[in-house]
Formats: C-alpha cells, structure tokens, sequence
C-alpha cells in the first residue's frame, strides 16, 4: 500500500512538471524566446521592435524517493547424493571379423595390333586466271559548306545588385524587470530591426540579330578505268589415303579378379558389480528479501538560463542610407 502512494504521489508530480513546461513554452512562443548565442535577437521581429537579453534564475524542489538499502539474497541447504550397489554384464572383447583372401583368375586372348598407321598426301592443281577492266572510284561525291557569321547588336537591362533587406542595430533601452523581479537586462544588449530598400545599376550586353548559317556546295564523284587480274579457277588440292597394317597378337586377361571372404567371431560378456547414483547431491534455495527506506533530496526543475524578451523601449528614427557609398 505504501508503494501504491509513494507511485502515485511521482505520477503527480511528474504532471505537474510537464504542465509548467508546456505552459513556459506557450509563453515563451508569443512573449520571449530562448538565448542560443546569437549576437542578435531573433529573427521572428518585426521591423521597429525592441527586444532585450534577460537571465532567468533556477528553479528546485524537494523530492522524497525509496532507496534499497540492502539487496534481495540467498542461502542455500546441500542434500547428499544417495547411492546402491547393481549388477551389470559387461562385453569383454566385442564381436570382430578375420578375413579370407581369393586369389585370382587368368587366362589368354587373341587382338589386332596396329603395326603402320593409316597416311595420306595431297596434290596440289594450279588456279587459272586472266585480265578484266573496270570503272574505279579515285574520289567520292561530297559537299563544301561555306559559314556566314551572325550578327548582333547592343541593348540596355536593369541588375538588381543588392536585395532589400532588414538589420539589427543597437539601441539604448532600460527594460523594466518582471513584479516578482525573477529576470534582470543584461547591459548593452537591446536591439531594434530597421528596414534597407533594393538597389539597381543599368548594363549593357551584346544580342544576336541573326544568327550563324552554313551554306552547302555538292561536288560531284571522279572515275578511272583500271586492268586487274582475276581468278577464274581457284587452286585445288587432291587428297590421297593409303590405309593402316594389323597384326594379330595374343595376351595375358583377367577372368576373375582377385576377392575376399570374412568369417565371424562372437563376443565375450561376464557379469560385474558397480555403485550407482539413484538421486544426484542438489541444494535448496532459501531466499532472503530486500530492505528498503525513504530519503529526501534537493532536484533542479529548471535550470538558469537566457531569454530574448520584447520591450517597450522607443526605437530610433528611420535611418537613411546613401547606397551610392556602400
């Protein structure tokens, strides 16, 4: 039960946390936003605003929690084995095999024997040929451009060589701090957000009036009259065989191969006393819990930290620039 409340009472607490965050955070987002080391306010200002750097002090509570001061353990209680004594027939020399060899079988048989393989030539029956003319290509048609160059001219544009755009500039401004003085200005750093307008300058630049273009010539293809001889017959080549030369020879063959038998011999057994285990040595688990007490210590809920925050300083002045010497 005490657990329970204890559980319950962090589950609270916890809401609570979140709840003022989530509330701190809502605030943060339309009145103040948080310092992250940047040398200006944020960019979410308006032009004309005034925002001023404020520190923020930490925030703690008292937090009571349940420590173990002792850890859950064990004992344990050994059982002794027990023991009987048995009978067993055990193999003394086990059951094995003794080989037989076969020898084997010969006998003779008759074969072909090549004594001169077979061997071929060939005759070889010159090619016939004779001279023919034909028209010969020395140059083949084809076509010669001729470039005409573009032409252009020379026009006027407007280049916007710098945007329009905002800047940050220091302000003397003393911020009022909040009513329960929680937050104090860091010294110096007020700043208002002012507005730069666009600049232009003119240039000029060439534009193609028309464009290259090529004009093509065709020149047409040159022959000659060549003699050159010409294979009527192609060479040929007659083969002649002459065939191989046997001889009958006899030789030593194999009739049955070489085998093996194997004969059986038993096994041996005699009968053998031995002690045996019936119930193994084992422990039993006695077991001892955990002791537990509450302690009270200081936690941080919010640590300090900077803030922009929107004032009501008077900005300055418009400011007018001369864009002609930036």
């Amino acid at each position: 039960m005490k657990e329970a409340n204890m559980r319950k009472s962090q589950v609270v607490c916890w809401l609570f946390c979140a709840a003022a965050l989530l509330t701190g955070a809502t605030r943060a987002a339309y009145e103040e936003i948080p310092y992250r080391g940047e040398n200006h306010p944020p960019a979410v200002a308006q032009a004309g605003e005034c925002w001023c750097l404020f520190t923020v002090p930490a925030q703690f509570k008292t937090v009571t929690e349940r420590v173990c001061v002792a850890p859950a353990s064990c004992n344990y209680e050994v059982i002794p084995a027990e023991f009987e004594t048995r009978t067993e027939r055990v193999c003394v020399r086990p059951e094995s095999k003794r080989c037989i060899k076969i020898p084997a079988e010969y006998g003779e048989e008759c074969y072909q024997h090549k004594v001169r393989c077979e061997s071929s030539h060939t005759e070889k029956i010159p090619a016939v040929y004779e001279e023919r003319c034909e028209q010969v290509v020395c140059r083949k048609e084809h076509t010669v451009k001729h470039k005409i160059p573009a032409t252009f001219r020379t026009e006027e544009y407007q280049v916007q060589t710098c945007g329009p755009r905002t800047e940050w500039q220091k302000v003397d401004c003393h911020a009022t701090t909040s009513a329960n003085g929680e937050m104090r200005e860091e010294h110096g750093d007020c700043y208002c957000l002012v507005t730069i307008p666009a600049r232009f300058e003119t240039r000029t630049r060439q534009v193609c009036a028309e464009k290259e273009r090529c004009v093509e010539e065709c020149i047409p293809a040159e022959y000659k009259t060549v003699t050159k001889k010409v294979c009527v017959k192609p060479e040929q080549k007659i083969k002649c065989t002459e065939p191989a030369v046997f001889e009958t020879r006899t030789r030593r063959v194999c009739v049955k191969p070489e085998s093996s038998t194997y004969e059986s011999i038993p096994a041996e057994f005699k009968t053998v006393e031995k002690r045996v285990c019936v119930r193994p040595e084992s422990k039993h688990r006695i077991e001892v819990p955990a002791r537990y007490e509450e302690r009270s210590k200081e936690v941080c809920v919010a640590s300090e930290h900077k803030v922009w925050r929107r004032t009501d300083c008077v900005a300055p002045q418009d400011v007018n620039f001369n864009l002609d010497n930036k």
